[in-house]
């Protein structure tokens, strides 16, 4: 797979996601239950009541996106069972990373609308 696929791949995912749960308000609603919220309210002691809700939707949206488009370019390009190996730690990786920068933005976010 190359960039151009990669990049296909990322933006049919967020479109995807886009139409489902960012477009539509009642599942924007149930996103606030969703472990992806849970987990930065839990971690980073995120106010999702003083975050706009679609601009959440966005931002998690786009970070699973470029998880799952990344995790599927590191499977097409490694070959046997390495690249399963590869793909889950790198996945991992990848959560904890993004989420810990998107917890720290959405709670600097939090802090300035006091």
């Amino acid at each position: 797979m190359g960039i151009g696929a990669y990049l296909l791949v990322f933006l049919g995912i967020y479109i995807i996601y886009l139409l489902f749960v960012v477009s539509r308000k009642k599942a924007r609603e149930s996103f606030k239950k969703s472990c992806y919220v849970l987990y930065l309210v839990n971690v980073y002691k995120i106010d999702v009541d003083k975050i706009n809700t679609k601009m959440l939707a966005s931002m998690v949206t786009c970070v699973n996106s470029f998880i799952l488009a990344t995790t599927l370019y590191i499977l097409s390009n490694i070959k046997g069972i390495l690249s399963i190996v590869v793909a889950a730690f790198s996945m991992l990786l990848l959560l904890f990373i993004l989420y810990h920068v998107l917890g720290k933005i959405l709670k600097r976010k939090g802090d300035k609308n006091v």
